[in-house]
C-alpha cells in the first residue's frame, strides 16, 4: 500500500512513539521511511525576519533525531534523515512534495505550534494546513492518542455524504483492506430543529447513502455503519471511542458546512486520525488502479 513513508516531527522529547508507529508502518508494507525534523524559528527580528537555528544547532538536532531513530525504529529498518528549519507546515509541504510519499505521519508538533502561532498570529492547526494541501493522506498521532499495534485492527470513517464523501471512505476503505482491519462508516446528522417523522426519515435517507457509498468497497457486506443527530464533532469521537477504532478517517476542510468539525475532532482524538485531502484524492486513484488493491 505505502511505498514510502514520511515521518514528521518537530519536538523531539515527545517524538518516540511517532518513530515506532511509522517505522513500523514501513516496516509491515516494505516502504522506504524518511524522517523530518523541523526546527522551528527562535524568534522574530522585527518585521517579518525570522530568527533561524545555524548550522551548527541544526546538526546536532540532526544527530539527535538519528539517535532516536536507531532506538524507536524496527530492526532492520533504515531512515532517510531531512533537517530542516522554519514554520512546520511549510517546510514538511516542501518536502513532501519533493519527496512524493504514500502517507505522511505528523507527530511530536506541540512545540513548533506553539512557536508558530507566537510568530505568524495565525490559529489553524499546523496539521490541518499540511493536510488540506498534501499530496498524500496525513496520519496524526494526536499528543493524547494511545497508539495502536501495526497492522491497525479496527478503522473508522467518518463521512459527511458530500461529493468527495465516497473518495475519502474509498481511502478508508483500502487502508482497511490492506491492514486485515474491520471498517465502520459513520455519518453525524446535525442537531435538526424538528423531530418526529422528519428527523426518522433524515437518519433513514443518511443510512441508505452510507450503503450506496459502500458498495464496490473491498470489506464485507453489508458494510457496518452507524448514523447518529447531534454535534458532529461530539458524535464522531463518541463514535470512534465506543467502537474502540484504532484510525479515525475524515477530511480535513469541513464536515458539511462546518469547518470547525476537523479541528474540534484533532484537538481532542484519543486514536490516530486520518487526514484525506483534495490532493490526497489522486493518491486513493492511483490505489484504486493498482494490481494488488484490485485483489481487495
Amino acid at each position: 500500500m505505502f511505498k514510502l513513508v514520511l515521518l514528521a516531527l518537530a519536538d523531539l522529547s515527545a517524538g518516540e512513539q511517532a518513530v515506532r508507529l511509522a517505522g513500523s508502518l514501513a516496516a509491515l508494507h516494505c516502504a522506504g521511511f524518511a524522517v523530518q525534523h523541523v526546527s522551528g524559528p527562535l524568534g522574530q527580528e522585527g518585521g517579518c525576519v525570522l530568527h533561524l537555528p545555524g548550522e551548527i544547532e541544526l546538526a546536532a538536532q540532526r544527530t539527535e533525531v538519528e539517535a532516536l531513530c536507531r532506538v524507536a525504529m524496527p530492526p532492520g529498518l533504515t531512515a532517510d534523515v531531512v533537517q530542516s528549519a522554519g514554520f512546520v507546515h511549510v517546510e514538511v509541504l516542501k518536502t513532501a512534495r519533493l519527496l512524493g510519499p504514500d502517507l505522511l505521519v505528523l507527530g511530536g508538533l506541540e512545540e513548533a505550534e506553539r512557536c508558530r502561532r507566537e510568530l505568524s498570529g495565525s490559529a489553524s492547526a499546523a496539521a490541518l494546513l499540511i493536510a488540506a494541501a498534501a499530496p498524500c493522506p496525513v496520519l496524526v498521532v494526536p499528543a493524547g492518542a494511545v497508539l495502536p499495534s501495526v497492522p491497525f485492527g479496527r478503522v473508522l470513517a467518518a463521512t459527511d455524504l458530500s461529493d468527495s464523501a465516497e473518495a475519502v471512505l474509498g481511502v478508508a476503505a483500502c487502508l482497511a483492506a490492506r491492514e486485515g482491519a474491520a471498517l465502520r462508516a459513520f455519518h453525524a446528522l446535525p442537531l435538526a430543529s424538528s423531530a418526529g417523522p422528519d428527523l426518522a426519515r433524515g437518519l433513514a435517507r443518511a443510512r441508505d447513502r452510507l450503503a450506496y457509498l459502500g458498495r464496490g468497497l473491498a470489506v464485507p457486506d453489508p458494510l457496518d455503519t452507524a448514523v447518529r443527530e447531534g454535534d458532529p464533532a461530539v458524535e464522531i469521537l463518541k463514535d470512534a471511542r465506543e467502537s474502540r477504532a484504532d484510525v479515525l478517517v475524515l477530511a480535513p476542510e469541513r464536515y458539511g458546512q462546518d469547518a470547525s468539525v476537523p479541528g474540534r475532532v484533532l484537538a481532542d482524538a484519543r486514536c490516530l486520525v486520518l487526514f484525506v485531502g483534495p490532493k490526497a484524492l489522486a493518491w486513493q486513484a492511483r490505489q484504486s488502479t493498482t494490481p494488488a488493491a484490485a485483489k481487495g
